[in-house]
């Protein structure tokens, strides 16, 4: 995985903190004294960069601590009875000379950005819910935006999580299976080696052949 499609990768997650984190604000304090002018000009899309990279930093971060706690045991045992096997696979499939590495951090990144999505959900629903009843006076609409927000937002999450824990059991399935093709090329290949060294003829047999034929 090349250091573009990591940075790429980054920002989507990072963008996701940038939301609550305004929601979050703007419900504390209003919207009124951002300029919006200013804010939402072209020169003002580097430092949103920059910002929502080290969110995406931090976030993945955090939401890795949380899913290996929560999560990753379960569905690791699914596949492997020890959790040193698979580091073992995985390593053998990084260490091959083909394309299995960069399959697998595609399979990654697509995990990670799932991953981040599902924390940066769960704390924009809860900074929205914030946002929606410090900031919308009309209590109908309030109680109308809750609600749909919340089970929109809620589903939203949801759905990060199950495509989340799917693509991880496919892809810790993915790297049993492709390590497992990889060791029986690899016996074939020293099999194949040694039939070649035992077929290939001694120093001393090719000495006897030459006094034979002299």
């Amino acid at each position: 995985m090349n250091t573009t499609d990591l940075f790429v990768e980054l920002i989507i997650i990072g963008i996701g903190g940038a939301i609550w984190l305004c929601l979050l604000t703007f419900g504390a304090f209003g919207y009124d004294w951002v300029p919006l002018d200013e804010t939402l000009a072209l020169a003002a899309l580097i430092p949103f960069l920059s910002v929502a990279y080290v969110l995406g930093i931090i976030i993945d971060r955090v939401a890795d601590a949380i899913f290996e706690r929560l999560w990753v045991p379960s569905l690791m045992k699914k596949v492997y009875e020890e959790k040193k096997e698979y580091w073992n696979d995985r390593r053998l499939m990084y260490i091959h000379p083909g394309r299995l590495g960069d399959l697998l951090e595609y399979e990654r990144s697509r995990l990670r950005i799932c991953r981040g999505w599902t924390l940066n959900a769960a704390l924009i629903l809860v900074c929205l819910d914030i946002f929606i009843c410090a900031r919308v006076t009309d209590s109908q609409l309030r109680t109308k935006l809750w609600v749909f927000c919340s089970l929109a937002v809620a589903l939203f999450a949801y759905g990060n999580w199950f495509s989340w824990r799917k693509l991880n059991l496919a892809y810790i399935a993915k790297v049993k299976g492709q390590s497992a093709f990889l060791r029986a090329v690899q016996a074939a290949d020293k099999a194949g080696d040694a039939l070649d060294d035992s077929a290939r003829p001694t120093h001393r047999e090719t000495k006897e052949k030459d006094v034979s034929r002299e």
